[in-house]
């Protein structure tokens, strides 16, 4: 018996006895896709005429036909061994991002953010429909899966609006210009973030998460596609007007005033400053930026990082240096990161 125990655990150890443990626990599980039971985020129903995956387990099969591809596949979002068997790919699949990869077999035409899709809204005087979410982001999932992969209102989307869907980790600037008109308009942020553009990126609607369909008094997300392409058809002026207010009063509430004839900064100033930035807002106990929850932000470690490379000889370039790795030792020991592949 000792001796099958220890075969047992040399067999588990090796990487072919991982697999075949993690494809017993994954086809010994038949459990029934996920539905969403959390409280959803914060929109504001809008008034008429105006106011405004998760995981689904491989299908029972032979262990001998699961690769470790396929594990990783699952690991970072994938539900489909093999391209072969989508019904739909979109431009999405040409890209790197994983968020935007999730996203490549949905029923919608998506565009990445880029002069393409801006280029095509100004040419059919369409809306833009901007969603923003991040690969390890819940509430993406939940609405890819109950939105973005149902076929009637994928097709509503691809008819009515140039759809472009933007991953916060690659272009936070762009995250932060839009989230900042959301907060101002419904009182709340968060991601994943829909919001509608005029076909200059002039921001006039935008929400969180939003259900498929109306829920008592707040409507679904059908229902507001279709309100807003009646509203762009038949009192577009009134759309743009007020979008146009906001924007102006946050314009004026974000002014950064400068003397007449002054230069801008130069880089390294800059960078230093943001350092500070940055090191004000460092938490030493278990690394990471302010108070918790504490989303991983790759653009901070990155810039760390190259500004301890910039900066090697000076104590703010060892400090720098120090809060990148020990933030992502402490994201480590914190298990974030793939359980497959480590």
């Amino acid at each position: 018996m000792l001796r099958q125990a220890w075969r047992w655990s040399v067999f588990r150890n090796t990487t072919a006895g991982t697999i075949r443990s993690l494809a017993a626990a994954f086809l010994g599980a038949d459990c029934p896709p996920r539905r969403s039971g959390g409280p959803t985020r914060s929109f504001e129903d809008i008034p008429n005429p105006l106011s405004v995956k998760s995981q689904r387990l491989l299908q029972p099969q032979p262990a001998r036909y699961l690769s470790l591809s396929v594990f990783i596949s699952m690991a970072s979002g994938g539900d489909h061994p093999s391209s072969a068997h989508h019904k739909h790919t979109n431009r999405l699949a040409q890209e790197r991002s994983p968020y935007l990869l999730q996203h490549a077999h949905n029923p919608v035409d998506w565009y990445p953010w880029g002069q393409e899709a801006f280029e095509k809204a100004k040419r059919e005087d369409k809306p833009i429909f901007l969603s923003v979410g991040y690969s390890t982001c819940h509430w993406c999932h939940v609405m890819e899966r109950e939105c973005f992969e149902d076929k009637e209102i994928g097709k509503i989307l691809s008819d009515n609006f140039v759809c472009i869907k933007l991953d916060r980790e690659e272009r936070p600037d762009v995250d932060k210009v839009y989230m900042t008109f959301v907060q101002a308009t419904s009182g709340g942020g968060g991601w994943p973030m829909s919001v509608w553009l005029t076909p200059n990126l002039q921001p006039f609607i935008g929400g969180t998460y939003f259900p498929p369909r109306d829920q008592g008094r707040r409507p679904g997300f059908k229902t507001v596609l279709m309100r807003i392409t009646e509203q762009w058809q038949y009192n577009r002026a009134t759309l743009e007007s007020s979008g146009q207010r906001i924007i102006d009063a946050l314009k004026k509430g974000t002014t950064i005033t400068a003397n007449p004839g002054e230069s801008p900064p130069l880089a390294p100033d800059v960078a230093n400053r943001c350092f500070q930035q940055l090191a004000h807002s460092y938490e030493e106990e278990y690394g990471g930026f302010r108070d918790a929850p504490k989303f991983p932000s790759p653009v901070n470690l990155m810039f760390l990082m190259s500004y301890w490379s910039a900066n090697r000889r000076t104590s703010e370039g060892v400090e720098a240096l120090q809060m990148a790795m020990h933030t992502l030792r402490m994201m480590a020991l914190g298990g974030i990161h793939d359980h497959v592949a480590q």
